[in-house]
């Protein structure tokens, strides 16, 4: 099988084109840059295979097309391309939504709630009892806003396109900060029994973790943690590959 890139053609079989479009797909860069990129490789092949090597040793040197790839963007200075785990804190939002609205907007459309009782007659004539509706009173959903300050913090981690991430951190830290706000009041209330109760702040140590998991507020704790201490390591792992060049 014939394939022209560039200026060159080269004499591949399906495998190695398969090998070849996979690195071409996973190269983040202009047209004209991933042509050059695939010539010079497609050149580096053939002077392989002249050399004796066959194909399935040539790929295996060269690894796999992920990495392949990933050399040449390193190379060009091109981010990461990002890690589909990150969506998993995108469908946590919306399951926070469903489960948050979705009783919510059911009561709203098929609920009936009494308000208000008249009855309308007289000793001689027919009597008419009429019922109004109002509103139902339930949980707001700002008691859940934590959770999704929390999902949104966990997306746009930097870590997720580069694990040696040194900036980027902003975003994350200041939805998760935001979302850690209600733990005042508990950290207050905690405070205040301690110094009453000396013997029941270890009763409410349960309570206010609970209530944190409920609204959202651990979440947003443990992304703001991982965020300042992965931050952390890679700012130290940065400055000791300094001072080792």
């Amino acid at each position: 099988m014939k394939w022209k890139i560039g200026n060159k053609t080269v004499d591949i079989l399906p495998p190695v084109k398969r090998y070849m479009n996979a690195i071409e797909r996973r190269l983040r860069a202009d047209r004209a840059t991933r042509a050059r990129i695939m010539t010079e490789l497609a050149g580096d092949f053939e002077s392989r295979r002249e050399a004796g090597q066959s194909d399935d040793q040539i790929m295996a040197e060269l690894g796999t097309p992920d990495e392949v790839a990933a050399q040449f963007n390193a190379a060009l200075g091109a981010p990461g391309r990002p890690s589909r785990w990150r969506w998993a804190f995108v469908a946590l939002a919306v399951l926070v939504l469903a489960v948050v609205l979705g009783p919510d907007l059911v009561n709203r459309l098929t609920a009936t709630h009494a308000a208000s009782l008249g009855i309308i007659g007289g000793a001689d004539g027919p009597t008419a009892i009429y019922v109004t509706a109002g509103p139902a009173a339930g949980i707001s959903p700002l008691v859940f806003l934590p959770w999704l300050l929390g999902c949104a913090a966990g997306f746009w981690l930097p870590t997720w396109r580069n694990p040696h991430a040194c900036k980027g951190f902003a975003p994350s830290l200041l939805l998760s900060g935001l979302g850690l706000l209600p733990l005042l009041p508990l950290a207050v209330l905690l405070t205040a029994s301690c110094m009453h109760h000396s013997g029941d702040w270890v009763s409410m140590v349960p309570i206010i973790l609970g209530l944190s998991a409920y609204c959202g507020t651990l979440l947003c704790a443990v992304v703001f943690c991982r965020a300042l201490w992965v931050r952390h390591r890679n700012r130290k792992a940065a400055g000791q590959d300094a001072e080792k060049k």
